[in-house]
Parts: structure tokens; C-alpha cells; sequence
């Protein structure tokens, strides 16, 4: 098969290798091509790990780094069907690439339907994902063998998060007291979470991963699903709600609907300890993306991860401070 990079960028694909990105649009093209698609006709969809394109019918979702799906189609096909996932049509493995096709589900990503929905669909809209997620939390004990106890944002151990947050010292130039707090509140998060009940957590509960059409009607790219406290899922489902894309906190009618969904479904003995972390884990991941990308034109501080961050070892805790105090 050739490669030819495309002459037109997509956005998302400006900070990639030009010729990786023809190589996973070349596979795309493929795999659509043998599943009745035609990858000039489909729409490129949202998402940063993984390049998905709908339309004809089928979605098609190409690994942009040589990984094998495998364990997330085992996964996906073991849902219940209230959590709305796509039915699975395909999936393989081509030139190390992993790739899975699923049927089109008729809605707009959530990401981008959300600056047009009204106050009250956003409400709605918050608890309709949680209720999705929490369809999966339910089914835990039938689907705990698909995942393992790391994965996305969520190290394996406390040495690998140590290791994050010295890393975001140096490119933040954190203070004394920053960098106390920082490893304070991951420590604290490696001593509750083995206390507390292991659910599935989709891993990466952000609105892009969901599909609306007047109500959610899906959840989708379960590749970060991860077994843990259900403060992994909580702090994505606040953080989506209460902090706009330049990561700046917003005062809403979501917002405050992901917070009393929160508070309601934290732990009781460890929740502070285990979303606080969890929500630093997080933007310590994302950290270390943006770092990668390294791009000279924007100053770190301005960076999301740089202010969620820094935000969330403030004294009241960032996004997160009506449930830390």
C-alpha cells in the first residue's frame, strides 16, 4: 500500500509526523474501503489518540500509534446495551496499527453540540452521561477482566506518578510549597485508592467520548477504561462541566449538576483524597502530551494542563474546591 500524505492538514493532525499521518490514513482508507466506506466521503470526528472517521454507514477508528485493540473490543462487545456503544462490525490489525469498525450511530459529538445546547440540555446532558458510566460502574463484576488497575492517566504505580510530577516541576517552575502540595495529594491518592471500592471507569469520561441527538444516546472509546475508585470517572465529569477548553473555570447550570453528582458519589471516607488525585493525575498526563508537542508560540502558563493544574494545588483546589472543603 502507498502512502501519500494528504495536502490539507487536519487539525488535529498538526503536530503529528506527516508521514504517520499517511500512513493511518492510508489503513483508514482500507478498512473503510472493505467495509463499504469511502474515506473522501466520511467525516473526520473528534479525538486526539486515536484518528476516527463516520459516515456510510460505519465509523472507522485507526490507533495512531502501532497498538493492539484487542482487549478494547473484548470490552466494548461485553457492555449492556443502556451504555449505547456502537455495535462492533470488524476489528484487526494493520501494518501494527490497530483499528476497529463500528455501525454509525445517527448524533453529534458532544463536544461539539455543547456551545449551542441551553443551559438546561447541558444539565441534562451531564446527568445523562453519568448515568452512561455509571451503567458500566454496575457492571463491573462481569467486566473487570477486559481492564486492568492502570492505564490512560492512572500510573501503575507510585513511582511512575513521582515521576510525572518531577517532570511538570521543571517545565512549571513550581514553587516550594507547589511541589509539597503536588506530591502530597498523589501520595494521598496511592493510600486511599486500594481502600476503596474497584469499579470500571471508562478512564477518559470527557464530552467528546459521547454522541447526542436531543439526549445522549451513546458512549464512546473505551481504550482508557481502567479499574479504580469512581473518583477517575467523577473528576473527568466535573472538570468537563465546570472548566471551559482554555481551562478556564465557568460558573453554569452544569457545572453545578456535576458537582451534586460528585458529591453524592464519592467515597464517604476517601472521595476528597481520591478525586483530588485523580484530577491531578490527569492534568500531569496531559502535561506530559503538551510538553511532547512543544510548541514555542504559547507560553507554558498558558497551557490548559499548566492552569488546571497549578489551579488544583491552589488552597482551594481549582475546579474541584466545592468538593474539598
Amino acid at each position: 500500500m502507498v502512502h501519500e500524505p494528504s495536502a490539507e492538514t487536519h487539525p488535529l493532525d498538526q503536530h503529528r509526523d506527516p508521514s504517520r499521518v499517511a500512513v493511518v490514513q492510508g489503513v483508514a482508507a482500507e478498512v473503510a474501503a472493505h467495509h463499504g466506506g469511502d474515506l473522501a466521503r466520511m467525516r473526520r470526528a473528534n479525538g486526539y489518540s486515536n484518528a476516527t472517521w463516520v459516515g456510510d454507514g460505519i465509523a472507522v477508528r485507526i490507533a495512531h500509534t502501532p497498538v493492539d485493540m484487542a482487549r478494547e473490543v473484548a470490552l466494548a462487545r461485553a457492555l449492556p446495551p443502556a451504555v449505547g456503544h456502537p455495535k462492533i462490525l470488524a476489528e484487526g490489525t494493520t501494518e501494527g496499527h490497530g483499528w476497529i469498525v463500528t455501525a454509525e450511530v445517527h448524533g453529534q459529538n458532544l463536544h461539539e453540540a455543547w456551545p449551542a445546547l441551553t443551559p438546561a440540555q447541558q444539565r441534562q446532558a451531564v446527568g445523562q452521561l453519568w448515568a452512561r458510566a455509571q451503567t458500566v460502574h454496575d457492571a463491573s463484576p462481569s467486566l473487570q477482566t477486559h481492564v486492568a488497575s492502570h492505564g490512560g492517566y492512572i500510573p501503575a504505580a507510585l513511582d511512575d506518578a513521582t515521576a510525572a510530577a518531577r517532570r511538570a516541576e521543571a517545565a512549571l517552575g513550581l514553587s516550594n510549597a507547589q511541589r509539597s502540595r503536588l506530591h502530597e495529594v498523589i501520595e494521598g491518592y496511592f493510600r486511599a485508592a486500594p481502600e476503596a471500592e474497584q469499579v470500571v471507569n471508562h478512564g477518559d469520561l470527557a464530552l467528546m467520548n459521547a454522541l447526542w441527538d436531543g439526549e445522549v444516546v451513546a458512549l464512546l472509546d473505551f481504550e482508557f477504561a481502567v479499574l479504580g475508585p469512581v473518583e477517575i470517572d467523577l473528576c473527568r465529569l466535573v472538570c468537563e462541566a465546570r472548566v471551559s477548553d482554555e481551562g478556564q473555570r465557568v460558573d453554569s447550570e452544569a457545572g453545578a449538576a456535576a458537582v451534586a453528582i460528585a458529591a453524592g458519589a464519592m467515597d464517604p471516607i476517601h472521595g476528597s483524597a481520591l478525586i483530588h488525585g485523580a484530577a491531578i493525575l490527569d492534568q500531569l498526563r496531559d502535561l506530559d502530551i503538551w510538553l511532547a508537542i512543544d510548541n514555542p508560540q504559547e507560553r507554558v502558563e498558558d497551557w490548559r494542563p499548566c492552569r488546571l493544574l497549578t489551579g488544583l494545588l491552589d488552597a482551594e483546589g481549582g475546579y474541584l474546591a466545592p468538593l474539598l472543603t
